[in-house]
């Protein structure tokens, strides 16, 4: 059994609570959106392509948009690798169930020890 399951189990916590919260948490907000908007904009402006976001004040949205589905929570319980994002939004769903139950809050290691990670895509120098 995986340290990601058995942390579960003895939190007494849920895949489906898991993936209902990833998506409660996850769904863009008004906040989030309009950065996204303003940081597609910048990118397409040639006068604003050259400059950095931190000089125009626009930080990355909060919220990724989509929460993680059962079956990616299910993988990760079985220890089937799964993307880094994927178990970012796993743990941050975590951490707000152990504070809606007033619990300390853990992190990546703790949660994911010893499982490994999917490779991404490899870049264009790697493959040269």
């Amino acid at each position: 059994m995986g340290t990601f399951k058995s942390f579960l189990e003895s939190k007494k916590i849920t895949s489906k609570q898991v993936q209902d919260t990833s998506k409660r948490i996850e769904t863009w907000d008004a906040d989030s959106r309009n950065l996204l908007v303003k940081r597609v904009a910048k990118r397409q402006n040639k006068e604003l392509a050259t400059k950095k976001y931190a000089e125009l004040e626009l930080k990355k949205p909060e919220r990724m948009g989509r929460g993680v589905t059962l079956k990616q929570v299910d993988a990760a319980a079985a220890e089937v690798p799964v993307a880094r994002k994927v178990r970012t939004k796993i743990l941050r769903a975590v951490n707000t169930i152990l504070a809606a139950k007033k619990e300390t809050a853990v992190d990546m290691k703790a949660l994911f020890e010893g499982t490994k990670h999917r490779a991404g895509k490899s870049t264009k120098e790697a493959k040269k």
